[in-house]
């Protein structure tokens, strides 16, 4: 299929060096000059402006910043046809999903709210994609999500906005489990045995192999550790998107209470006014890992 990327960013550019790999046609857009010249040398026909990657796809794929994702689909919609459909992967709040679902059908053009998991991995291991709105789009340009996706990794959620909604709990679920591991091996460091009594390194390879606790995040803290147990030359501040206090206001709007997440929100507020501490330090080398996030260096 011939699948326009508006966006190359790290995420961007992972999903069209999948789609290329998978045999489809790539035309891309991106205001950095690197990155065209990048996404030219890897085979994706890079277009001049929007209209140029209308023209040439029937399917339009936003990876941009959620501020930017209306100011794409202004610019593409008048240059689209009845039956053509946008793919926004982004990390978009849902009723904003509902609203352009529901904007774009007026001119029969189909959107589909598109969670996207994987971080930087993705490009490699393949991506984990939520898929809300028409299912029959959903079905139509399947094979674009499957190049996508790492084998079983992808499914139709549910109706307009559903995608973009379990892709917000998601992240609410993660800010909760990137804290739980903060604390855990900050506990172990500075509990009850001397210091560097314990190997974090190795118990961080222990604990991967048939533990309750094991997980991909796991894997990134050995990597971590591998490196560097103490973490002296980093801050601890630890930057939001919104996701998570997205995720905090939809359980209070359902009457569903989540003091995990809800308490992992707060420690990420105060980690920005005092610096935070070693649990908030790993996070931060832990969302570096995964999602290429920057981390703060003290001087």
């Amino acid at each position: 299929m011939n699948v326009g990327v508006v966006g190359l960013g790290r995420m961007g550019f992972a999903i069209a060096v999948r789609l290329l790999n998978a045999g489809h046609q790539v035309v891309g857009l991106d205001h950095s000059e690197e990155i065209k010249k990048k996404a030219a040398e890897i085979g994706v026909t890079v277009a001049d402006d929007i209209k140029d990657v209308a023209e040439q796809t029937d399917v339009v794929w936003i990876m941009v910043p959620i501020s930017q994702v209306d100011t794409v689909i202004k610019d593409v919609r008048p240059h689209l046809k009845a039956g053509d459909i946008i793919v926004d992967g982004g990390n978009s709040f849902y009723k904003d999903s509902q609203r352009r679902e529901k904007e774009l059908s007026a001119d029969g053009i189909f959107f589909l709210d598109c969670g996207t998991s994987g971080g930087i991995e993705g490009e490699g291991r393949g991506f984990c994609l939520m898929v809300g709105g028409d299912e029959a789009s959903y079905t139509k340009i399947h094979p674009v999500f499957a190049a996508i996706a790492a084998p079983g990794g992808m499914g139709h959620i549910g109706p307009s906005g559903a995608g973009h909604y379990v892709k917000t709990v998601h992240n609410g679920i993660e800010y909760g489990m990137l804290q739980a591991y903060g604390e855990g091996f900050q506990i172990v460091k500075e509990g009850a045995f001397e210091k560097n009594a314990i190997d974090l390194e190795e118990l961080s390879r222990i604990w991967q192999v048939s533990s309750i606790i094991r997980s991909f995040l796991l894997e990134l803290t050995h990597r971590v550790m591998a490196q560097d147990q103490e973490l002296h030359d980093i801050s601890g501040e630890l930057a939001e998107g919104g996701t998570g206090k997205w995720t905090v206001e939809q359980a209070h709007e359902a009457g569903v209470p989540v003091p995990v997440i809800e308490a992992a929100l707060k420690v990420r507020e105060w980690s920005r006014e005092t610096g935070g501490n070693y649990a908030t330090k790993l996070v931060a080398m832990l969302r570096h890992e995964f999602g290429g996030h920057a981390v703060k260096k003290l001087k």
